[in-house]
């Protein structure tokens, strides 16, 4: 029997759906996840108001084993709104009933329509197709909310919705950077346990999945490397760090963060490195400073040290934090204490004019 088709839609034919699919038509509707799904006994098909969602869609399938090469696929997408087939094949053949798109196996002389059940009659007008050229020009973006993204027109204010299941690349890093800079670590501080260490690693598979899709991204290693260093693994922390500033090297936030996990696993030379390359980026930025001061000071350099930290209280005289490592590289470059030579020096109570003590407010 034809099948109605709306939007954008994922047509397949059962025969290949029962090939690989335990359940068939109805695993294919399931797997859809679309409240617009149903089948024949030759085809099935799952509609989507966004293309993006329609292509995840067909992503999963082919993971499945269904493809959508050669002259006669497995599968292919329909839009409705030109009756455009991806990829063309020999089988599917579309035509208009009462104003509905309807798609049906070539040959078939079924006369009964599967369509959606609707209550109201059917306005082939209700949904609006623009091009993403359309979109950027002529709508400004509102909100995300429960899968809706809302528009609205700059000509006119009216507002238009779009249904999409698909997150972007951007709003998973963005969901996924919250979740890990919720639960970011400090230097010198331990690592993450229980709850907030199943949320990070939670997290970090979704970040793998999405480096995989896109390697060249900087922001996915970045926040990887953060989330890694958060539960306790220092080296795949660094290792993602390093590929964040290989990915993006001007970016001083990327070095700093580099900067406190190698500091964190005494690696001095390379936190020094970090730390030097965050203040090169940034010159003017106090906060910089006194990091490259405090790790200058445990590499050995106390002249340098101390006039880094003095540059750094002239740009911001205010700053407590730089006023305590101030003190710190006085006290040492005036031999009143001996200066500490790894971050867990710094940490012990014995020593009592620690800096970093004093920053974490101990």
């Amino acid at each position: 029997m034809p099948i109605q088709i709306q939007c954008t839609a994922v047509v397949a034919r059962n025969d290949a759906i029962n090939r690989v699919l335990d359940g068939g038509p109805e695993a294919f509707c399931e797997l859809s996840r679309s409240g617009m799904s149903y089948s024949d006994e030759k085809l099935s098909q799952a509609s989507f108001m966004s293309p993006v969602d329609a292509e995840e869609f067909a992503k999963l399938l082919e993971l499945r084993g269904l493809g959508r090469e050669g002259n006669s696929p497995d599968f292919v997408i329909v839009t409705a709104h030109d009756q455009a087939i991806s990829p063309s094949c020999d089988w599917l053949f579309l035509f208009e009933y009462e104003q509905r798109l309807i798609a049906t196996l070539r040959g078939s002389d079924s006369r009964t329509v599967i369509a959606a059940s609707i209550d109201a009659e059917y306005d082939p007008n209700a949904v609006e197709h623009h091009s993403a050229e359309d979109i950027a020009k002529n709508y400004e973006f509102v909100e995300r909310s429960e899968g809706i993204d809302t528009y609205r027109e700059k000509a006119t204010g009216r507002l238009v919705y779009h249904a999409r299941q698909t997150e972007s690349a951007e709003e998973v890093i963005a969901r996924a950077f919250d979740t890990v800079w919720s639960h970011r670590r400090e230097p010198g501080m331990p690592a993450r346990q229980g709850k907030e260490a199943a949320e990070v690693r939670a997290t970090i598979e979704g970040l793998q999945s999405l480096a995989t899709k896109h390697p060249e991204e900087s922001k996915v290693a970045f926040a990887l490397g953060l989330a890694w260093f958060a539960i306790g693994d220092e080296n795949k922390a660094a290792c993602q760090l390093r590929r964040a500033v290989e990915l993006d090297p001007e970016n001083a936030v990327y070095w700093k963060e580099l900067g406190s996990c190698c500091l964190t696993a005494n690696n001095l030379p390379d936190a020094l490195l970090a730390a030097t390359k965050a203040a090169a980026i940034k010159p003017n930025a106090a906060d910089l400073l006194g990091n490259l001061a405090a790790v200058q000071l445990l590499n050995g350099l106390v002249s340098e040290s101390s006039n880094t930290i003095n540059h750094a209280i002239g740009l911001a005289p205010e700053d407590e934090v730089n006023r305590n490592i101030q003190q710190l590289v006085s006290a040492v470059s005036a031999g009143k204490i001996e200066r500490p030579k790894t971050l867990d020096e710094m940490m012990r109570p014995s020593m009592s004019k620690s800096w970093l003590a004093k920053l974490l407010g101990k």
